[in-house]
């Protein structure tokens, strides 16, 4: 490829005080730049075939929920309902698919590993229970326990702040990040049954999936957000690096 890659990265629609409006996270967009790939926002559902034809890869982004039908499950509870936006769904899955189509790189982030799972035929984790580390091991925490020792030590839950990563050797993760990462985390769902093709390629302390790539096709994704910077961690162009990289061609 002789010029920088062009990369489609998913928007919301949400409504403020400017009224409808289309938001894509700007940390994204600049890392996406520093990585050296060029940022275009995608949001618009009647031109998913468009961004397909004109960029070179796709990022799905967070936002909500995915709708539980998408892999096979209901709603449970009107909380549950208003988590979810259907027309995030309807968007995201359909750019998803007209990429896949057009066999052209994509990479999940947060919730958009999620989509990618779930299109290809995997499940969800709805609700990650906490966990108390105790004698070397960790154990489910009742909800007492949850509610009073959230962010202390002795808990570990994925709802907020940071974790150690392991990641398999052989991934091509590991050649970005090494074979443990410390990596933030901002999510209580996470991939559960993964998808056709698709294998783990890390996974955080309790065993839950914190990143996947598929067997033979150009698509991976990460359950945090590498671009973010939080407490205990500092933003990492890695993820994005690597997945500018497998556009241009050289990772191979």
């Amino acid at each position: 490829m002789d010029r920088k890659p062009i990369i489609a990265i998913t928007a919301e629609d949400i409504t403020d005080a400017y009224g409808d409006v289309y938001y894509m996270a700007k940390e994204i967009g600049d890392a996406v730049r520093r990585a050296g790939g060029v940022p275009v926002g995608a949001a618009v559902f009647g031109c998913v075939a468009d961004y397909a034809e004109m960029a070179d890869a796709l990022i799905l982004t967070g936002a909500q929920h995915v709708h539980p039908f998408r892999y096979g499950q209901t709603v449970g509870s009107f909380e549950a309902v208003m988590e979810i936006s259907t027309s995030k769904d309807d968007f995201d899955f359909a750019i998803l698919d007209a990429f896949l189509k057009a066999g052209k790189p994509v990479l999940g982030i947060n919730r958009g590993c999620h989509v990618i799972n779930a299109a290809l035929g995997g499940t969800l984790l709805r609700a990650i229970p906490p966990k108390i580390y105790v004698d070397g091991a960790f154990v489910d925490a009742n909800a007492a326990d949850y509610s009073e020792v959230d962010g202390s030590y002795s808990l570990y839950t994925h709802g907020y702040g940071y974790q150690s990563i392991a990641i398999e050797h052989d991934s091509l993760l590991a050649k970005y990040l090494g074979e443990t990462a410390v990596v933030n985390t901002f999510h209580h769902q996470a991939c559960d049954k993964l998808g056709e093709g698709l294998r783990v390629t890390a996974r955080a302390e309790d065993g839950v999936i914190e990143a996947f790539a598929h067997e033979s096709r150009p698509i991976v994704g990460v359950q945090w957000d590498p671009e973010h910077t939080t407490e205990g961690y500092e933003r990492d162009d890695a993820v994005y690096r690597m997945f500018i990289d497998m556009v241009t061609g050289r990772t191979e």
